[in-house]
């Protein structure tokens, strides 16, 4: 059996007739080649699925309309998927994300996305953490780049890579005259620059101290790691950051300082291990190219 073999039979077999059946088709075709698709498909099952009702006028054999109700769902259902297909592809697709995986992980997938497709475009909602779920739940985005702990129920899961820690201490520190790794009991003495609760820097920095005996000493809570950056730079406090540990590819990403910041990788020392991080989105929205080209993208980087 051949694409168009079976494109000829559905034709002719729900209209009823070689010629309206021609003219059903999305492209230039004649009565004869329509005849001789249906006929080379008979031909090939070894079956006879349409014979002449009238001069004008053909039917089903019984063998022709169980092939019939198996490929017309097929069939009827094309033209609504393409323009569903095509839909996505125009508009831009809805990205909700929190602020770190936006400047850290999305840069380099949208730039081989558009380099694949340069039509292709996105809007970016910049979250915190927990309202992205919602909004993807809800609709008003397409797609959820975050953090997880584990495997979200109710929405399909691809995950990208995980999320490390690094400790940035201002160069004229007790901690940056050590010289070396501090060690935990070092770092927990001092008080540190933090990100707001349910944060993926914050929930790094609980992992860090998990099972510590001290508490952990806030010096300052910020939502943003250019905030937190500046803090550290200008001599406040050390502070945690989040980082890529690695992507698709396992590839570590660098862990470098800013100009009078010492920084140090962590992220071996974290309680449960890294936090894993992916793209969320609702199961319908599989169809959408502009989403399968943003996954696609995401692991060739």
């Amino acid at each position: 059996m051949r694409w168009n073999q079976l494109e000829g039979f559905y034709h002719v077999a729900r209209l009823g007739n070689y010629s309206r059946a021609a003219e059903a088709f999305p492209y230039p075709i004649g009565q004869p080649a329509v005849y001789q698709q249906v006929k080379n498909l008979q031909e090939d099952l070894g079956v006879r699925l349409v014979r002449q009702a009238g001069p004008r006028r053909t039917e089903l054999t019984p063998e022709g309309r169980a092939l019939y109700e198996f490929i017309a769902p097929f069939f009827e259902g094309l033209p609504r998927l393409a323009e569903r297909l095509r839909g996505a592809a125009a508009a831009p697709l809805t990205i909700a994300t929190d602020q770190f995986l936006a400047m850290e992980a999305l840069p380099a997938a949208l730039r081989r996305a558009q380099e694949r497709q340069p039509e292709f475009r996105v809007r970016i909602e910049e979250l915190p953490t927990e309202e992205i779920v919602g909004r993807v739940a809800c609709g008003q985005a397409d797609v959820g780049l975050l953090h997880s702990d584990g495997r979200p129920t109710r929405f399909a899961w691809h995950e990208l890579g995980r999320i490390g820690v690094q400790l940035l201490v201002p160069v004229d520190h007790a901690l940056a005259r050590l010289g070396r790794l501090p060690t935990k009991a070092e770092v927990i003495r001092h008080p540190l620059i933090v990100y707001e609760a349910n944060s993926p820097g914050r929930k790094l920095t609980e992992r860090y101290f998990r099972n510590a005996e001290s508490r952990l000493q806030i010096a300052a809570e910020v939502t943003f790691s250019f905030t937190m950056r500046a803090l550290v730079a200008a001599g406040v406090a050390p502070a945690f950051v989040p980082r890529l540990l690695s992507g698709p590819g396992g590839e570590p990403a660098a862990c470098q300082g800013a100009s009078g910041v010492a920084s140090f990788d962590v992220s071996s020392q974290l309680r449960g291990g890294a936090l894993r991080y992916g793209l969320l989105h609702r199961p319908e929205m599989a169809e959408s190219a502009s989403l399968r080209l943003l996954l696609e993208s995401f692991r060739a980087t």
